[in-house]
Order: C-alpha cells, then sequence, then structure tokens
C-alpha cells in the first residue's frame, strides 16, 4: 500500500475508533486499546509496535494522532489529577459530521468490545498486556 494511502486509512480507522467510544482517556490506554484491537480483534494492523515503557508502543499511531490533532480533528484535553495530567482523546465537532457510516475498519460488535476495554482502569490493561504479550510478541 502506497504510504500516502497507508496515512489516509491510518487516520480513518483513528476516526473511526473515537467515533464508536467516543473518548479515550491517557495516551497509553489508546496504545494498549489499537494493540489489543489489532491482536485480539483481528482489526487492520495499520500500526506497528515495539517493546516501549509501558509496554507496546507505536510510533505511528502517535503520528497520526498528532496530524488528525493539528488538522482539527480530533481535540487533546489536559485532565489534571493531582499531580498527573491524563489527555482525553475525542472527535472534534467538525470529524463527527465527517464520519462515514457504516463503519469501514471497525464492525460494531467490535466497537462494543473496545468501548468495555476503554472503560477498565489503566493499569488493568497495562498488566493484562505485560502478561500476555511481553516480550516475546514485540521487538526487543
Amino acid at each position: 500500500m502506497p504510504e500516502e494511502d497507508k496515512s489516509s486509512s491510518r487516520k480513518a480507522f483513528i476516526l473511526e475508533l473515537l467515533s464508536g467510544l467516543g473518548k479515550i482517556e491517557g495516551r497509553t490506554k489508546l496504545q494498549k486499546i489499537v494493540f489489543l484491537g489489532q491482536m485480539e480483534l483481528g482489526l487492520p494492523e495499520f500500526f506497528k509496535f515495539d517493546k516501549y515503557h509501558y509496554g507496546p508502543y507505536s510510533w505511528d499511531l502517535t503520528e497520526t494522532i498528532e496530524d488528525l490533532i493539528a488538522t482539527g480533528y480530533i481535540k487533546e484535553e489536559k485532565e489534571h489529577c493531582g499531580d498527573f495530567v491524563t489527555y482525553v482523546y475525542k472527535l472534534s465537532d467538525f470529524a463527527q459530521s465527517e464520519i462515514k457510516l457504516p463503519s469501514e475498519y471497525i464492525p460494531g460488535d467490535k466497537i462494543e468490545t473496545l468501548k468495555k476495554l476503554s472503560e477498565l482502569p489503566r493499569s488493568a490493561i497495562i498488566e493484562y498486556v505485560y502478561r500476555k504479550y511481553l516480550p516475546e510478541r514485540l521487538n526487543a
């Protein structure tokens, strides 16, 4: 797939994901949801993941999110929780009007599974991913 098409598909995938979930609280949780969607739900493998500080991490995913924020499709909001900042990702009003239904990349039953996953505490998701996937499934 040409790089331009891949980038476009990645962006459409993330927009569908946020459309279905409403929001994702936290950068780490966003990374793990996409990782588990690819590994366990058979979603398109648009993003390559490598071992990083909190488990699987995709530089491509971070770049895609940053592009979508810069172009106004995604809103990144900071929530202060004591000494910590959590980044919350949502579709912008503009993006909500642009989303094409039905989903091209994420079937409805898979969105429901991802929604349940997104409601879990970040620590539970990280623990599950570490237990099941590290280090053998990721590049060292």
